[in-house]
């Protein structure tokens, strides 16, 4: 069986990454369908703040439908291959939930919703499917970086929320136990891997841990076949922890994704496509 690993498409899908998700058995997307370069310019420069207040509320719907358009396209562009399409929704999506700096007090329609009005794509949350024949858990969304929970990167109300919040989600992808993983899927990076922001501009995290220390430990004590994230544009490969292949699909908004093939349950190659 042979899968194509994808996401960060920002709003770009290219000719040569739906040719190959057309030779594609199954389709694992880690989320993260739109993109705006202005919107995300204006998210970096008033990082924290109301933008949508400094930018004036005219400007801020331009940016917001503009990111918003463009991945209601992407998903349908991804119905339209014909495949079937499993996907989480990765931070910069908007979802049920969306941070309140990200839709500035408009009602749009979810991309959950509109995912599950589509014919081939399969909105999943997070859980664990036995997906021809293999055993998948995704957890998909926003988890709590680590850079969250280090003194100085917030204020310290704020970073015992996020303490909080960390605590529940390290909790509940523990939870799962093992299950015999072929395969554990998510937007975020597991903390130490492919997860230091090299962003070229300005970005308040540059130079921090990004991952979830979640993952790390879910892989540490229960070794599945392969971890599959995306989040980090400036990464693409494979580490390694354990047993456990951790692969960085990199960004399909540069044409960047993964194939995975699989038989008899054992992983038989791992090409990416750069």
């Amino acid at each position: 069986m042979k899968i194509l690993a994808i996401g960060d498409f920002h709003g770009k899908f290219s000719e040569t990454l739906k040719k190959e998700a057309k030779n594609a058995d199954l389709i694992l997307c880690t989320g993260d369908f739109g993109g705006s370069d202005r919107f995300l310019k204006v998210i970096f420069k008033y990082f924290g703040e109301k933008w949508w207040e400094i930018v004036g509320i005219k400007k801020a719907k331009q940016y917001i439908f503009e990111d918003y358009n463009s991945g209601k396209k992407m998903i349908n562009e991804l119905d339209s291959l014909g495949k079937p399409v499993y996907t989480i929704m990765g931070n910069w999506d908007f979802n049920s939930k969306s941070n309140f700096e990200r839709i500035a007090k408009l009602n749009l329609k979810k991309y959950q919703e509109i995912i599950r009005k589509t014919k081939n794509i399969k909105y999943w949350a997070r859980g664990i499917k036995n997906v021809n024949g293999l055993n998948i858990l995704a957890f998909g969304g926003m988890v709590t970086a680590k850079a969250y929970l280090e003194k100085g990167n917030r204020k310290e109300k704020v970073r015992k929320k996020f303490i909080r919040k960390n605590r529940k989600e390290v909790k509940q992808i523990m939870s799962y136990g093992d299950k015999n993983i072929d395969i554990l899927f998510a937007h975020y990076p597991p903390y130490n891997f492919f997860d230091i922001v090299r962003f070229k501009g300005h970005n308040p995290m540059n130079g921090k841990h990004v991952g979830f220390e979640g993952y790390t430990k879910y892989i540490k004590k229960y070794q599945p076949k392969l971890f599959i994230c995306g989040h980090m544009h400036e990464y693409q490969g494979i580490k390694r922890l354990g047993k456990t292949k951790i692969i960085a699909t990199g960004a399909a908004h540069e044409g960047k994704a993964a194939i995975i093939e699989f038989d008899k349950g054992k992983v038989k190659k791992i090409k990416f496509i750069k």
